[in-house]
């Protein structure tokens, strides 16, 4: 344990003793403690401590339970979308419209055209779209499968998340399908705003839904500048500039050297199954000194 350093507004011990509460609780599994510890360590001056502590202390975690908790709000929304899309009357459960109550058939699959050699299967995606073809039985097929949607067909494009939407823009933009018909929706536990509007200005006739909406400042770098501005960071160097230094000194790494993650989003995201490479690469990246918070895959 570092020693408590107490600024005003900001009190180090109690922050650590936060980020210790919430592995202690289970919340953050696989976070343990001795995990946290492993990559706090390998922060060197009192300075870059504060910061790891910081990151810690304003991470979004989310357990695979959590993340279908919110996929249940895209897909519900997704539901009803084609349930009023269809003309349906009367009161309609959106859980049993998912399951073809109202005549439509909805299936879900993952952003992967693997079987036609496009882009190996999403790991976040595909496990996605088992849990939810498990949780609510609906038939999950990966988009490769289908190029024709039926009149009575709608297919739901599942994933953990979309951060720049460059990836999932690339997917749509090679699966051979006709959008224009309307019967295809995307549904994510967790989408960036950035990816809402690239999605939007591209594929307008394709509406995303999610449970989580991921703005700007809830990122690296505005979180940075609110931790000056509210006196949690007392150090003449910028937080940002510490993150750059110890990123510099552990150069290279494996999926090269992005501080910001993919797309410079700098989102400070990590899932029970692994962390999205849109986070601050020191989350999830290894170097022959450095090794992440949690690894990309588990």
């Amino acid at each position: 344990m570092s020693q408590n350093l107490q600024f005003d507004g900001f009190d180090q011990l109690a922050v650590e003793r936060a980020v210790h509460l919430l592995s202690r609780t289970g919340v953050r599994a696989p976070l343990n403690i001795e995990r946290i510890k492993r990559w706090v360590k390998q922060f060197q001056s009192e300075a870059e401590k504060t910061l790891a502590w910081l990151i810690l202390r304003n991470l979004i975690f989310r357990t695979n339970e959590q993340l279908l908790s919110s996929m249940r709000q895209a897909l519900k929304q997704a539901t009803i979308h084609f349930v009023e899309q269809q003309g349906s009357q009367g009161e309609v459960a959106w859980g049993d419209a998912l399951r073809g109550s109202t005549g439509l058939s909805i299936s879900c699959g993952p952003p992967s055209l693997a079987t036609r050699g496009f882009v190996p299967p999403g790991k976040s995606g595909e496990l996605m779209a088992r849990l939810v073809n498990q949780r609510y039985r609906i038939e999950k097929h990966f988009p490769s499968e289908i190029n024709v949607l039926t009149p009575d067909e709608r297919f739901i494009v599942v994933d953990d998340g979309t951060y720049t939407g460059v990836q999932l823009c690339t997917f749509l933009r090679n699966w051979d399908i006709d959008f224009s018909q309307r019967r295809v929706a995307i549904a994510v536990s967790m989408a960036h705003k950035t990816a809402c509007q690239a999605l939007k200005d591209e594929f307008p006739t394709i509406p995303m839904f999610y449970g989580e909406l991921l703005a700007p400042e809830m990122c690296f770098t505005s979180l940075c500048q609110r931790w000056v501005e509210t006196g949690q960071w007392r150090y003449e160097t910028s937080p940002i500039d510490v993150y750059a230094e110890v990123h510099r000194r552990n150069q290279p790494f494996e999926k090269g050297n992005g501080a910001g993650g993919y797309g410079d989003i700098g989102a400070l995201i990590a899932f029970e199954h692994g962390v999205p490479d849109d986070s601050i690469q020191l989350l999830w990246d290894t170097s022959r000194t450095w090794q992440p918070l949690v690894d990309r895959g588990t």
